[in-house]
């Protein structure tokens, strides 16, 4: 009766005999059909190279922004008051806990490129064309339904469902082409972003990247002037009525606070980033990039033929 030791051992044995097997049939089955795999990584590397040359080129353009800073030689931020004595309340409201907290640049990076900065971005009729290009028509001067298979079959389907599909570009289909373009991305693990923009013509890259960091930067600006507007005229209406000294010392004081951010608040510097690098862009397109695409492409032509083959082999030695 053979014991333990001797049954492990030939447990050993056959599963080194098992897989030598499965070597050796692997092996054979790619000096037989190595072909197939070689045939797959030819066809991803065509296929790559002709998604390369059809594909519309695009520029990226990109900038890096960070919080505004107050402090230091290259400050760039207007020196606003920060109102966070124990003696002057941070809100009417009750404050939340520490996770509700949003600075500036927080609202800075979520309105980047949101339906109030496209509203403003709409004034400037140059570069809503240069956004929809395929929807205007330079010799008519108007907007008109693209041209094309695909926007024609959506159309049909459209006016099938009942619906109609849109003209002239307005703030939602601003922000949302915006959005489409737009990727935000951090910078190591430090508070600085970097954001960036594609289009096929690199001067209108860097004229979208600028003019949405700048609509956001005044949208936040005028939002910033009218609460502090609001907070100024309530001050001075509740002055006018109070008579107690202290208290008037008090409103006084409070208005003061609240002039001086008014003024530093029309100050013509950055109120929510800084551009720690402002838009650039390559002067060649960068993507697609024919580097990584055609490479990745006949490798995945090569995987796929070798899948294959071991389908085929599996398939023919079950039959």
């Amino acid at each position: 009766m053979p014991d333990g030791s001797s049954s492990l051992r030939l447990g050993n044995a056959d599963a080194g005999a098992l897989a030598g097997r499965q070597l050796r049939g692997f092996v054979r089955t790619l000096r037989e059909g190595w072909r197939v795999p070689l045939a797959g990584a030819v066809l991803g590397l065509l296929l790559g190279a002709g998604a390369v040359r059809v594909v519309t080129p695009q520029y990226t353009a990109g900038m890096v922004v960070g919080p505004t800073a107050r402090v230091g030689a290259a400050a760039m931020g207007a020196r606003l008051p920060v109102l966070l004595g124990h003696d002057t309340p941070l809100a009417a409201a009750e404050p939340g806990p520490g996770d509700e907290l949003l600075s500036d640049f927080g609202r800075y990076l979520e309105l980047f490129g949101s339906v109030p900065v496209a509203e403003r971005m709409m004034a400037d009729a140059g570069l809503m064309r240069a956004l929809f290009p395929d929807r205007w028509d330079a010799e008519a001067g108007a907007w008109r339904p693209p041209a094309g298979v695909l926007p024609w079959l959506k159309r049909l389907f459209l006016a099938a469902v009942g619906r109609e599909d849109w003209l002239e570009p307005d703030p939602e289909r601003v922000s949302s082409a915006l959005k489409d373009r737009i990727l935000v991305e951090m910078v190591r693990s430090g508070p600085m972003r970097r954001i960036t923009l594609r289009h096929p013509d690199r001067e209108v890259a860097l004229r979208l990247l600028t003019a949405v960091a700048v609509a956001t930067d005044a949208h936040l600006r005028a939002e910033a002037a009218r609460r502090s507007a609001a907070q100024i005229a309530h001050v001075r209406a509740r002055l006018a009525g109070i008579t107690v000294a202290e208290h008037r010392r008090a409103l006084a004081d409070l208005l003061s606070e609240q002039e001086r951010v008014a003024m530093m608040i029309e100050v013509d510097l950055p109120l929510a980033a800084d551009a720690i690098v402002p838009p650039t862009a390559a002067r060649r397109p960068d993507w697609p990039n024919p580097v990584l695409v055609v490479p990745v492409a006949a490798l995945v032509g090569l995987v796929a033929g070798a899948v294959f083959l071991s389908l085929r082999t599996v398939w023919r030695a079950g039959s």
